[in-house]
């Protein structure tokens, strides 16, 4: 019990020091074939820079989830929810896009598994789009998307009722805005690679808490609840 809590105070503090960005990876968890997984999952993004001087972003999503296992080795996943947007640079300035549609989908395939060590391997594929409400600061109308994506490869083990998990993974926010609907403009982020750490934590029987990070760059946290079905 006490390398349980030792593991879960490493994991936490780890991810307040350096909160992660891209997409959530849902972790090695996967659902058996023809099983669903449903949950709700809060993804933050605090502050992530864009290219050539263009500022930052910023925004909160919250997601109905779902994972189908089309067979034992790959599932499908989705979400559909609400985001809002924050985008802070020199020119215009400021803006703050109100809430609006936010949605995601992505499949995961898993690799290698040690039962008998708790050892699991999970590559996968994540894609979330946010759809603000249009901002109209003095007589331009601001319109934007935010287009999340990434691929990942996580590795996983099994600590009593935790199970944190590692992982690399390689993606881009794209920051597609327009004024007064025709001058567009796709807007990427700086940092592109980075290192994820995160954590399941059986809760009860088929349900589990995710929290996940990174420790290297960026600024974004996403924390979820699911139970098997």
């Amino acid at each position: 019990m006490f390398k349980n809590f030792l593991c879960f105070g490493i994991i936490l503090v780890i991810i307040c020091f350096g909160i992660a960005y891209a997409a959530p990876c849902y972790g090695t968890h996967m659902p058996k074939e023809k099983q669903w997984i449903l949950g709700l999952q809060g993804n933050f993004l605090i502050d992530r820079n864009l290219k050539d001087s263009h500022g930052s972003t910023s925004g909160d999503r919250y997601f109905l989830t779902s994972s189908f296992g089309v067979f034992d080795w790959i599932c499908f996943d989705g979400k559909i929810g609400v985001g809002d947007v924050a985008w802070d640079n020199s020119n215009p300035g400021n803006l703050t896009y109100n809430t609006g549609f936010a949605g995601g989908y992505g499949f995961r395939i898993k690799g290698y598994e040690n039962k008998n060590l708790g050892i699991k391997t999970v590559a996968g594929f994540q894609h979330i789009s946010v759809h603000p409400r249009t901002a109209c600061p003095a007589s331009d109308k601001h319109r934007v998307i935010i287009d999340d994506w990434q691929g990942s490869v996580l590795i996983s083990k099994d600590v009593g009722n935790f199970t944190p998990y590692l992982g690399a993974r390689y993606g881009t926010v794209d920051f597609i805005r327009w004024v007064n609907d025709h001058d567009r403009k796709r807007i990427k982020s700086e940092k592109m690679c980075s290192v994820v750490i995160g954590m399941d934590y059986l809760v009860a029987k088929d349900t589990r808490l995710n929290i996940e990070g990174d420790f290297i760059d960026g600024e974004e946290v996403s924390l979820g609840i699911s139970r098997d079905f």
